[in-house]
């Protein structure tokens, strides 16, 4: 199994009122689109593995699942961008939350929701 980023179609909502999504925006790639107001990765062979697009998702939609030799049991990572701190949760297979990581952002804070 490769590393590749996962999308929860029942969380994602292609980021609406943007030009493009999160995702779409920040990919180095340039491997994601908009397809029927989702997210879509077109080609997950050739993703980076960088997470920067689980990062940006707004809404938790997108996760990085981790090969059989970091991970034997096939855990997942999800990442929730806060105001001075990423948290990035380990999910098992079930989708129960095993381990959370507060890692300090050093990018610029999101700004406040209006």
């Amino acid at each position: 199994m490769i590393m590749t980023v996962l999308i929860d179609y029942r969380l994602c909502n292609g980021c609406p009122g943007r030009l493009e999504a999160r995702c779409e925006e920040i990919c180095p790639g340039d491997l994601f689109k908009r397809e029927n107001g989702q997210a879509f990765l077109r080609e997950p062979a050739a993703c980076w593995d960088c997470c920067a697009c689980v990062k940006a998702c707004p809404r938790a939609a997108l996760s990085i699942t981790l090969p059989f030799q970091i991970s034997v049991a096939q855990h997942r990572l999800i990442a929730r961008l806060k105001k001075s701190h990423i948290v990035w949760k380990l999910i098992d297979r079930s989708g129960n939350s095993v381990a959370s990581y507060n890692i300090r952002n050093r990018s610029r804070p999101m700004p406040a929701k209006k």
